[in-house]
C-alpha cells in the first residue's frame, strides 16, 4: 500500500504539472482537442477562446482522478466578453493527503481584426507539500485564433515560454489545433501537443448537438489518457456537463461541471 500511495503521489504531480492543469467537464470530453472553440474554463484553454463567447458566464466545475477519494480538483471561472475585447479570472485548487496546489489565473482577450483574437493568461501558482515551505510562481501563456472562413479555425497556445524551466521543473509547451464546422450539428477538432517533456502528443476531437438540449463530445490520443467523452444537457442559460476521461493503466476520472450564461 505504501508504495501505490507513492504512486499516486508521483502521478499526481506529473498530471498536474503546469501542462497537464485541470480539464473542466466540456474541455476534458474532448482530451484538451478543442484550441479553437470557444470557452468560458479559462485554466488549461486557449486564452483567446473567451473572445469567441456571446454571453457571460460563471462556471464550477469538480473532478476525481482515477476514483481515488481524496484525489480531487475543483474549480470556479468567470469570463465577461465584450464587443472587441473580454476578461476573466479563474480559481483552482487540487488535494491529495498533504499535497496542495493552488493556480490563480487572469484572462484579457482582444481582436485584432476580423479574422485574428489574441490572448494573455497570467498566472500565480502555489504548490505546498506537507510542512515544507510553499513555492509560488508566476506563469504567462499567450494564445491565438486566426479564423478566415466561417466554419474554419486555427489555434496556437503557448504555455511558460521557457520561464522557469530549469529551476522549477515547470515545462514549456506549444499546442496547435484547429475545428472544422461541419455542419450546424457537427464540430470535428484535432491538435498537436508538443513540450520538452514530451515530444509530442495527437487528438482528435467531435462534438455533436443532438438536438438543442443534449450533446456529446468524444476524442482520443495516441497517449494516455487515450480516451474521452462526455454529455452535455442545456436548460435555458445553465449548462451541465458531466464526461470521463479514461487512462490505460490507472483507470476512469470522471468530472462534472455547470455553466451559467447571463
Amino acid at each position: 500500500m505504501k508504495v501505490c500511495g507513492i504512486m499516486v503521489v508521483f502521478v499526481f504531480i506529473g498530471i498536474h504539472s503546469f501542462a497537464q492543469q485541470f480539464q473542466s467537464a466540456d474541455t476534458r470530453a474532448l482530451l484538451g482537442a478543442g484550441i479553437a472553440l470557444k470557452s468560458a474554463n479559462i485554466i488549461d484553454e486557449n486564452p483567446a477562446s473567451t473572445l469567441k463567447l456571446s454571453h457571460k458566464y460563471i462556471g464550477i466545475g469538480q473532478q476525481n482522478d482515477f476514483g481515488i477519494a481524496n484525489l480531487n480538483s475543483f474549480q470556479f471561472a468567470i469570463a465577461i466578453p465584450l464587443a472587441h475585447q473580454s476578461y476573466g479570472f479563474a480559481f483552482h485548487q487540487n488535494n491529495f493527503d498533504d499535497l496542495t496546489s493552488q493556480r490563480w489565473c487572469l484572462n484579457a482577450a482582444v481582436l485584432i481584426n476580423e479574422n485574428i483574437r489574441f490572448g494573455l493568461n497570467l498566472n500565480a501558482v502555489r504548490s505546498k507539500f506537507a510542512n515544507e515551505q510553499a513555492s509560488l510562481n508566476f506563469i504567462p501563456e499567450i494564445g491565438f485564433i486566426y479564423e478566415r472562413k466561417r466554419r474554419l479555425c486555427w489555434a496556437v497556445h503557448l504555455l511558460n515560454l521557457g520561464i522557469n524551466d530549469h529551476k522549477n521543473s515547470i515545462p514549456s509547451a506549444i499546442r496547435i489545433g484547429l475545428n472544422q464546422q461541419i455542419n450546424q450539428q457537427i464540430s470535428l477538432s484535432a491538435a498537436l501537443c508538443m513540450s520538452k517533456s514530451q515530444a509530442y502528443l495527437m487528438k482528435a476531437g467531435l462534438d455533436y448537438e443532438l438536438n438543442s438540449s443534449i450533446s456529446i463530445r468524444a476524442a482520443i490520443a495516441s497517449n494516455s489518457p487515450f480516451l474521452g467523452y462526455g454529455i452535455a444537457y442545456k436548460n435555458k442559460r445553465i449548462v451541465y456537463w458531466l464526461s470521463n476521461n479514461h487512462h490505460l493503466f490507472l483507470g476512469n476520472s470522471p468530472a462534472i461541471k455547470i455553466n451559467y450564461a447571463f
